[in-house]
């Protein structure tokens, strides 16, 4: 017996949801700094792009496949220089598996995850 393939909208509102957890992150993340303050889009068309003061993180998303893929960027002078890049996939189940970990994790922890990503200063 084959599992059924999920509803391709499951996928577009699991990514309205992420996009929406990411931007909330952010927000909660520059209440505490005087200064340096990140800018997020909209998540639109499967793209969501975070700037922080000294990095960009660059998430395209399939809403019809459940895939996705992200490039964390350093922003200095001068041109962009890639930092890292990876792949993601979301479960019917709302969880999320990274190319760069083992299992899966809950939506909320992979929107904290992306988030970290852009500003930790390591």
């Amino acid at each position: 017996m084959t599992k059924a393939a999920p509803d391709p909208r499951l996928f577009t509102e699991l990514w309205v949801s992420f996009a929406a957890l990411i931007r909330s992150y952010v927000a909660a993340h520059d209440l505490g700094r005087p200064t340096g303050h990140a800018s997020i889009d909209d998540g639109a068309e499967g793209r969501l792009s975070i700037r922080a003061e000294k990095k960009v993180l660059a998430i395209d998303f399939d809403g019809s496949s459940g895939k996705g893929e992200w490039t964390l960027y350093e922003n200095v002078p001068g041109p962009e220089r890639v930092l890292a890049t990876g792949r993601f996939e979301f479960s019917a189940d709302s969880t999320v598996k990274f190319s760069d970990r083992r299992g899966s994790v809950e939506l909320e922890i992979a929107a904290e995850a992306f988030t970290a990503r852009v500003f930790d200063e390591n």
